[in-house]
């Protein structure tokens, strides 16, 4: 099994950080083994000339060792153990240590003042062996050698190295189940979002992912899943509202599409009959078309898309262009269009959704407002006035305007030839600009919609 193929995150973090805390404990061992047989070391050297210092004060200042043999003898014991100390004078061994009865130390030829020597010598010891020479400064006829094995620095290296063998799968062990533990506390939220991510489903889009809002990855993990399931239960509730919709409105026009071509061809009628049928067939699928392509204009208003393209706009000059489309309509039906203060106002928005608002609230005003009456747009403050002397609404029914596919019960109304999306589209557009809508309205009088935008910072 290689490390890519493991499934688990948990694991490959715990495998990582297990395999540093080892190279991190074998290197701090190295250095730490390094520097403790350096320190030892340099203890047994300085020992040593430090016992040579005192050999030549007492064992040699003050006497005549030319062509006499002492063994040396010394009241105090040494900083070490395993002394063997040995005295030359001109190439003749003159002084001794009694553990070097029948044994000597290697004649050293100094070509300096001192040297460390590190030799193997089986009759003295199966250690290795350590050996410090020096000439006296007064008469450098005489050679000091002093030396020690490495016995004690191998018995303390020793320890050192039992330290390691016992202590370190212990310290290493103890910190991989600390690692483990703060693993399991730091993957927790991880766990819980699979868990969530998982129980969430097409159908079920309500369930978001819980957590605690401290600022770190996973909370910006979690808000930001949030956000997407968000998007995807508002995206799947527009495709479901659109397939309704769709599937509810387009029952009737094709109903009677289909009614009107079956009964006409029961017989042979005349070529005007049958000009009355495809002009009447024409207008249904008009109809249909202009209902898909708002209800398809419904489906693809998201929030977050639409505010992608917010920029500083000319509301004014949104809404002149507006009304210039809707001159010749008023003209044609006698409905006089009152244009009055129109300021100049710069909003945040997008201009082809405040298009669309505009349009549908003109259209709608002009649509029930009879002949010879007016209809009165206004600009002002930050609020744009479209009044109409038309049929009015219904109080009861002032409310559900804005609903999709309304349409007032009222014989003014049925008159009129819509679907009821218009206005639908007029309050989601307003709230994503986060603009007010206020209706008033009285039946045979009139409607007056005002829509208040808020002031760009």
């Amino acid at each position: 099994m290689t490390f890519n193929s493991l499934k688990s995150v948990k694991s490959k973090i715990f495998i990582t950080y297990g395999v540093l805390l080892i190279i991190t404990v074998l290197f701090s061992n190295a250095v730490f083994y390094y520097f403790a047989k350096e320190y030892i070391y340099k203890n047994t050297v300085n020992a040593l000339k430090s016992i040579s210092r005192d050999v030549i004060w007492d064992d040699i200042k003050g006497k005549n060792l030319k062509d006499n043999f002492s063994f040396s003898i010394h009241k105090y014991e040494f900083s070490i153990r395993n002394v063997f100390i040995q005295a030359q004078y001109n190439g003749k061994i003159v002084l001794k240590s009694k553990n070097l009865i029948g044994l000597e130390l290697p004649i050293q030829k100094l070509s300096k003042k001192n040297s460390i020597s590190h030799l193997k010598i089986h009759k003295i010891s199966k250690y290795n062996i350590i050996m410090y020479s020096t000439k006296i400064p007064w008469d450098e006829n005489y050679t000091v050698q002093i030396a020690t094995t490495t016995k004690t620095e191998n018995y303390h290296l020793g320890k050192i190295i039992n330290m390691f063998l016992f202590g370190d799968p212990i310290f290493i062990l103890f910190v991989l189940l600390i690692i483990y533990k703060m693993l399991q506390d730091v993957l927790r939220p991880m766990n819980i979002m699979v868990k969530t991510a998982k129980e969430i489903t097409i159908t079920d889009l309500n369930k978001r992912i819980p957590y605690y809002d401290n600022g770190d990855e996973f909370a910006e993990l979690a808000k930001t899943l949030n956000n997407m399931f968000s998007k995807l239960q508002s995206s799947y509730k527009q495709i479901k509202q659109f397939s309704q919709d769709a599937s509810h409105q387009l029952k009737t026009p094709l109903t009677s599409i289909r009614l009107q071509a079956g009964v006409t061809l029961k017989k042979d009628r005349d070529i005007n009959e049958y000009k009355n049928v495809l002009k009447s067939i024409k207008n249904e699928i008009t109809y249909l078309q202009n209902m898909i392509n708002d209800l398809f204009l419904l489906a693809q208003m998201d929030n977050d898309t639409i505010k992608d393209n917010f920029e500083n706009i000319r509301l004014d000059i949104v809404l002149m262009n507006v009304i210039g489309e809707f001159i010749v309509i008023a003209n044609k039906k006698g409905v006089t269009l009152d244009i009055k203060d129109i300021d100049n106002t710069v909003i945040l928005g997008d201009s082809t959704q405040i298009s669309v608002l505009c349009s549908n609230l003109i259209d709608n005003a002009i649509k029930y407002t009879e002949k010879g009456k007016r209809v009165s747009i206004e600009l002002k403050n930050y609020m744009m006035t479209i009044e109409d002397e038309g049929v009015g609404i219904e109080e009861k029914n002032i409310n559900a305007v804005f609903d999709r596919f309304f349409r007032a019960d009222s014989n003014d109304s049925k008159i009129v030839k819509g679907y009821g999306l218009g206005l639908s589209m007029v309050k989601i557009i307003a709230n994503i600009h986060k603009a007010d809508i206020n209706i008033q309205s009285e039946i045979k009088v009139g409607t007056k919609i005002t829509v208040k935008f808020p002031k760009p910072i």
